[in-house]
């Protein structure tokens, strides 16, 4: 079956506002910049908006100067390469080793969040590995909770819609990719998609947590789309929204490429 790229978006920050782009490259991480840069706390130990749901409202853009971040009426520019210490940092089970960014840079996100943390990046020296139970059995991934890319059908969200009262946006999923679809959830059953000269395998369908439940634009919580999807999409105490992804061939993917996409 062939479907259509709608949507590409990358998360730089972990946890902080996305990217939609026109194109991007894939490597074995997943997207290039997608969650290579991530706050830690005191213990090294990742934050995201589960602890504190303003994270959402940091808003980077990339430019030729690295990424230009806003929250509110402040901002700071953010050097793509990492000036600063090394530090252990973990991300659930992964351990792992990061350079801090720059302290002044952790300096402005303290002071906004009032807790002192540390922005780190990824750095090639310690690679981050994923496993699971079946082939290729590990992958390598970004500071991303699990696997390297996020792919989502527009049929999926079109059917949650047609349950809920109030209109949820795509954004409260943090796909990376969103393809035209229209099955819902038939993303969870592609065994493998190609897209521009990437190719990518299908590993799980992805189970959430309490992220969707946060708008992307204020940092309020609801009840919903969670409260919804509970009635339809659980599955032995797991709600399961998108599918995820790994890399099996890096490439260049653009806005509008045909998905292919394989069943078992």
């Amino acid at each position: 079956m062939q479907a259509i790229l709608q949507e590409i978006i990358i998360y730089p920050i972990k946890s902080m506002g996305g990217i939609c782009l026109e194109q991007a490259n894939i490597h074995s991480e997943g997207l290039e910049y997608d969650r290579r840069w991530m706050l830690v706390d005191d213990n090294g130990r990742f934050m995201s908006q589960r602890e504190d749901s303003r994270l959402c409202l940091f808003k980077p853009v990339l430019t030729d100067h690295g990424l230009a971040v806003s929250y509110r009426d402040d901002s700071i520019t953010v050097p793509l390469d990492a000036e600063g210490r090394s530090l252990n940092v973990s991300v659930w089970k992964s351990n792992l080793r990061a350079n801090e960014v720059h302290s002044k840079v952790s300096s402005w996100f303290s002071e906004l969040l009032n807790q002192r943390v540390t922005l780190v990046k990824m750095t090639e020296l310690t690679p981050r590995l994923k496993e699971f139970d079946k082939p290729p059995y590990q992958t390598k991934v970004s500071f991303a909770d699990g696997y390297p890319m996020l792919v989502l059908g527009t049929a999926s969200i079109e059917e949650l819609n047609k349950r809920t009262s109030k209109v949820i946006p795509t954004d409260r999923f943090r796909a990376n990719l969103i393809v035209t679809t229209t099955v819902p959830h038939e993303e969870d059953e592609w065994a493998e998609i190609s897209i521009g000269d990437s190719r990518l395998r299908i590993i799980s369908p992805c189970a959430r947590c309490v992220v969707p439940s946060i708008d992307q634009l204020s940092g309020v919580k609801s009840a919903e789309p969670l409260t919804t999807l509970a009635e339809y999409r659980k599955i032995d105490s797991k709600i399961y929204f998108g599918a995820n992804a790994m890399t099996t061939v890096r490439g260049s993917i653009k806005k509008g490429d045909w998905v292919k996409t394989t069943n078992p």
